[in-house]
């Protein structure tokens, strides 16, 4: 190695910062699209091979589990795969046989072959190297359709794996390389219709088309926020873990799954040229159909018009109205309820056809893109607008009324409460609150960014916001950062349990009946004993 040298060392260390800065090992995911996924691993699965057969180094390891976004994040038996930025499709997996080889990973053999049963090669070059016939497959539709990527940022609510399941997925996350600005975007997908997805790839191309730049890539072609009626209103974002101090990029704040509800939100608002001072995307997803979108938007040192985007493909699909809009794809519908404010107008805007559009496609049909608007007035504003679908001709099952500072209603036998006034109490039957939005029923309450929650069943007061799932005395929790929790209870615990292990820290004070203990940042589950 005498004549490569520093040469050698400084690829491999170049290459192994790479494969770690554009992986979510954790959760399972690639920065990229998929197509530039698989592009990689066109080039990976010599020189990662290559490097372990002759060097014995081996770099996989952050590889391992990065499939599995391709999996949840769509449609995954109808091949689908709901993405963003400059990539579109599932195709041949090919490109993963060295893996899989490795790792002999059972649902990477699955995802394997699934996508390559269709291919006109029944068999491939890799599957004779790599021996790929003889791995157990093990498919994933046993698995919870609810996950989080948290380093990428992609959400995804799912009632079920089949093709016509109610999907709903949502980016807010760091940029990576062949993004665009698009944080904040959402595709919304149930009985077997998109109704909400990214504008048609392969109608536009980087190098030719001279409305990419302006209409493909910029927030205006993708269903997220605008402010001021700004079509480049977002910036790019900081790379994840690029360098100390970049940090100006969007997130996930909170996240949580419970048994009949799920909560996310997505903080977009560093990418908005200090327009408003915090922009979040917050969706409470009632399971098993439906999704309370909640957009919040705190003015800086101006008001700010805050425009909501829903990109579909034709216009004629989308019927706005004062109350709710609908967006129609054949027999079935999807109902927009704009639940507050009550100023908001909503309207069907054109789209312009690409140039790939222009050159292959007759007839033309005018695509098109609903926009729902409103302005923010010397405070927090919240844009709420419960979305679900039905059979085209029905209405849906959905009834709603204003409070003093709160919305509640139903929504497919679901009761829902959110807040209009973002961190002020607010109080309707036994309930006193100042959670940004609540779900619950006779044997459970899910709670969204609450520092106070009390009825008859729980009293609990957080030092930080604080989602939650609280059932008999089972608590389960997302907190954003560490803080001490207060539960009232009326009979001192005998025990208490933090993810399964005993708690010794804790405090009752018999005269205030008040439990107090501390709860570190991130997700957990608390049992009370008592």
């Amino acid at each position: 190695t005498r004549n490569i040298e520093p040469y050698f060392a400084g690829a491999i260390m170049k290459l192994d910062r790479f494969i770690n800065k554009v992986t979510d090992s954790k959760d399972g995911a690639w920065g990229e699209g998929y197509s530039y996924n698989n592009y990689s691993f066109s080039n990976l699965s010599y020189s990662l091979t290559s490097l372990e057969q002759v060097f014995h180094i081996d770099l996989t390891q952050p590889l391992v589990g990065t499939y599995n976004e391709y999996i949840w994040a769509g449609l995954i038996k109808d091949k689908k795969l709901f993405e963003y930025g400059d990539s579109r499709g599932l195709n041949s997996a090919v490109n993963w046989a060295y893996l899989l080889a490795k790792y002999k990973e059972p649902r990477l053999s699955w995802f394997y072959h699934f996508l390559n049963e269709s291919s006109s090669k029944k068999v491939n070059y890799e599957d004779v190297v790599f021996n790929t016939d003889n791995i157990p497959q093990k498919d994933p539709f046993e698995e919870n359709p609810v996950k989080l990527f948290r380093d990428l940022g992609t959400t995804v609510f799912k009632s079920g794996w089949e093709k016509d399941d109610f999907v709903f997925v949502m980016r807010t996350g760091p940029a990576y390389n062949h993004q665009h600005l698009d944080q904040g975007s959402f595709w919304l997908a149930d009985r077997g219709k998109i109704f909400v997805e990214e504008r048609p790839l392969n109608s536009s191309h980087y190098y030719d088309d001279p409305i990419y730049e302006s209409w493909l890539t910029q927030p205006v072609g993708h269903s997220t926020i605008l402010v001021n009626g700004n079509h480049q209103s977002q910036r790019v974002g900081d790379h994840l873990n690029f360098a100390p101090g970049f940090n100006d990029h969007a997130f996930v704040s909170h996240f949580l799954d419970g048994a009949a509800a799920a909560f996310t939100s997505g903080n977009i608002g560093k990418l908005y040229w200090d327009k408003v001072s915090e922009l979040s995307r917050n969706v409470l997803y009632l399971k098993p159909g439906a999704i309370l979108m909640l957009d919040v938007a705190v003015p800086s040192a101006e008001d700010a018009e805050i425009t909501l985007l829903y990109q579909t493909k034709r216009l004629e699909d989308i019927h706005p109205g004062e109350n709710k809009s609908t967006i129609i794809k054949d027999d079935a519908t999807m109902h927009i309820l704009h639940m507050a404010p009550s100023n908001a107008v909503a309207k069907a805007v054109a789209t312009p056809h690409y140039l790939r559009t222009l050159q292959n496609v007759r007839p033309l049909e005018q695509e098109g893109m609903l926009t729902v608007s409103s302005h923010t007035n010397g405070g927090p504003l919240v844009m709420a607008n419960l979305i679900t679908t039905t059979h085209s001709g029905n209405a849906p099952e959905v009834t709603s009324e204003s409070g003093d500072g709160f919305i509640s209603g139903v929504a497919t036998g679901k009761k829902f409460a959110f807040s209009t006034k973002p961190g002020k109490m607010y109080q309707f039957e036994n309930v006193s609150t100042d959670a940004l939005t609540i779900t619950w029923g006779d044997d459970r309450i899910f709670a969204a960014k609450a520092l106070v929650y009390q009825d008859e069943k729980l009293k609990l007061i957080s030092e930080v916001p604080i989602t939650f799932e609280y059932t008999q005395d089972r608590l389960t929790y997302y907190v954003e950062e560490d803080g001490l929790l207060t539960l009232l209870l009326e009979v001192a615990p005998t025990a208490v349990t933090l993810n399964d292990q005993p708690i010794e820290e804790f405090s009752y004070e018999t005269a205030t009946k008040e439990l107090k203990l501390h709860l570190p940042k991130g997700e957990g589950e608390i049992i009370i004993n008592k």
